[in-house]
């Protein structure tokens, strides 16, 4: 068997022979901190990359609007302590009974001793909804002690957010993590990829391991055989190109906004309908439902956000022609 039209964490034209190389091809761990011995994660690393430049993208901002600048600094650190608080928390929620019942301790090796696995945040498990809610509370808080213009401080600072989680869904690449379903189909004892750009993911990874536990007996004996996964789709990158653009589209709402809170409630309603999309193509499973493989923890939280935030941008519209009608009577 062979794989055609796909790529390993990057693009490959060409039909690889089957004594293609198995070493990964993703990369989760960049190095190893020296003396101590713990790694130094790439998903971390392109997490605190996308903050900094989120954080430049708002200093700027807030220049620009309203000479904000050195109150968005001062926040950026709250952001981040809250961002990172919520992302954990929702996904501990979300698996609780891995973390509570199943595997409730995990051991450090370079210290030989056990911790709660809710502590093990270098293992990954974070939610994007959960480090955006953290972020918003602790940016209420920041904005009410220090008597901020709420709305008008969150337009400014929530293009920053999609740049930001941009680089996070590049960690996702390299990770190995938040992988898409497979698309492919056999021809002539070969696995076709059905989309262009489709993704393999080497043996060892998690959409590898997922996989030969779903699959049928001839699928995982091809895994076995070229040591990586079906043709996958690739929704870390899509997703990656998507809120890129989203962070575009909100840099261009911000220089033509009508009314303060307009950048923020245009976000939570792109956004939603963006994660709700590229959700029918995540092959992830443990990502948790609601509706068990009909909908997503993320697609339900995408909806009711959406919806909230349509109508709540309704309302801000009216009151603000509402206004300016009565100022030119």
């Amino acid at each position: 068997m062979a794989v055609t039209g796909d790529c390993v964490v990057g693009v490959r034209w060409l039909e690889p022979p089957l004594s293609q190389p198995k070493e990964p091809c993703v990369h989760p761990v960049i190095l190893e901190i020296p003396f101590i011995g713990l790694p130094l994660h790439t998903y971390g690393f392109m997490i605190v990359t996308g903050f900094i430049l989120g954080m430049l993208v708002c200093t700027r901002q807030g220049r620009r609007h309203g000479g904000y600048h050195e109150e968005v600094m001062d926040f950026g650190f709250w952001a981040l302590i809250g961002g990172m608080i919520g992302a954990r928390v929702v996904f501990i929620m979300v698996n609780a009974r891995e973390y509570f019942i199943e595997k409730p301790f995990v051991e450090v090796p370079q210290l030989g001793i056990k911790i709660p696995a809710v502590l093990a945040i270098w293992q990954g498990g974070l939610v994007f909804y959960g480090a955006a809610l953290g972020g918003f509370i602790a940016f209420v808080i920041y904005a009410k002690k220090r008597n901020l213009p709420m709305l008008k401080m969150a337009d400014m600072l929530i293009p920053a957010l999609p740049l930001a989680h941009a680089f996070g869904r590049m960690g996702c690449v390299a990770a190995g993590c938040c992988w898409g379903d497979a698309f492919y189909h056999m021809h002539e004892g070969k696995v076709v990829a059905d989309i262009p750009l489709a993704m393999r993911f080497p043996e060892g990874s998690l959409a590898y391991g997922s996989l030969l536990r779903t699959e049928n007996p001839e699928v995982v004996g091809y895994m076995k055989e070229v040591g990586h996964t079906l043709p996958l789709f690739p929704s870390q990158i899509m997703e990656a190109f998507g809120v890129l653009a989203i962070f575009f589209f909100l840099n261009w709402v911000l220089s033509r906004k009508w009314f303060h809170g307009q950048v923020l409630l245009t976000y939570a309603i792109v956004y939603p309908i963006l994660r709700s999309t590229l959700e029918f193509f995540r092959g992830d499973a443990g990502r948790g439902y609601v509706i068990d493989g009909v909908l997503s923890t993320s697609q339900f939280i995408s909806i009711l956000v959406a919806s909230a935030s349509l109508i709540t941008l309704f309302v801000l519209r009216k009151k603000q022609k509402a206004a300016a009608d009565q100022m030119v009577a």
